[in-house]
């Protein structure tokens, strides 16, 4: 694989986030070993060093895998210097807790080519029984400025026991504050922790039937999406893997990047010098056969 051939990048800007998602793995993590926590964002000058391609058309997604992209305390400074770059950006986010006039900078700094989405799972009066600690009032306000401006916005729904019927009503609601695009996306985290919250057959995520039949030994066969050179994940703490699902705690150190994190930091290492590393090269030739990809993928 070569550098120049990626199409997009998927950065986590920081691990620092407000809220309490049961299904988080920032949740779980803190709830297990509160002592090993610690907050990252990622260094703005490492990350360009290390992103040695054109970054011109390329599609950044800005996405936790613990974190909320918005709460990098560089936040504006970081899609600046990505947009003078050329990039296309695709940022994903609560909303909660940013002022209007944060917002509107935001908005100044990207353009018709970018997308907001907001991740928001019900009606204001019930949405926060998954996203603990949201707050609507900060949300509607940085909703109304992002339909307003040229950026594209989304408000991504996720349906659960105690929202599966407002399905509709939130629709509408999209539709009134002027939303561009509204997605109903079914989850696969449901657990023991979580099960209480899953919704009937019909809006729960592909991932999590597959991952049930992994558990009784069934074959998966893996249609990675990584290997569009869409997925390639740069953590909160400046670190490089192919995908976010494999950066996930409960996995990470099962796996090459993880047992050799430190080869992968983007202080020292550009890109292009990590792809055409024999392990990752490795790694990308034989994607079906790693356990790692058969249970978490989502193109499984």
């Amino acid at each position: 694989m070569l550098a120049r051939d990626i199409t997009g990048i998927h950065l986590e800007p920081t691990n620092i986030c407000t809220l309490k998602c049961s299904g988080c793995a920032r949740t779980r993590f803190i709830e297990k070993w509160p002592q090993h926590w610690k907050n990252h964002s990622v260094d703005i000058e490492q990350l360009n060093k290390f992103l040695d391609i054109d970054l011109q058309h390329k599609t950044i997604t800005l996405c936790g895998n613990y974190g909320d992209p918005i709460y990098h305390t560089q936040f504006h400074e970081l899609i600046s210097s990505l947009k003078s770059q050329g990039a296309k950006l695709h940022i994903i986010t609560n909303g909660s807790y940013r002022t209007a006039d944060w917002w509107t900078k935001t908005v100044s700094i990207l353009d018709s080519v970018d997308q907001i989405v907001f991740s928001v799972d019900g009606l204001p009066e019930n949405f926060t029984q998954y996203r603990k600690n949201a707050d609507w009032d900060s949300i509607h306000l940085a909703m109304e400025i992002c339909a307003e401006s040229t950026c594209k916005t989304e408000w991504k729904f996720i349906p659960f026991s105690f929202n599966e019927n407002d399905i509709e009503s939130t629709r509408e609601l999209s539709e009134k504050l002027g939303i561009d695009i509204f997605k109903v996306e079914p989850s696969d985290r449901f657990d023991e922790q979580t099960n209480y919250l899953k919704p009937q057959g019909s809006y729960i995520g592909s991932r999590y039937i597959n991952q049930q039949s992994w558990k009784q030994n069934n074959q998966q066969v893996v249609d990675p999406q990584c290997a569009d050179n869409q997925q390639h994940y740069i953590s909160a703490d400046g670190v490089y893997s192919p995908c976010c699902y494999i950066a996930d705690h409960r996995f990470y150190y099962k796996t090459e990047f993880g047992k050799n994190k430190k080869s992968y930091n983007i202080a020292d290492h550009t890109l292009s010098q990590i792809l055409t590393r024999p392990a990752v090269v490795e790694f990308y030739s034989n994607l079906t056969n790693k356990p790692v990809c058969q249970y978490n993928c989502p193109a499984t």
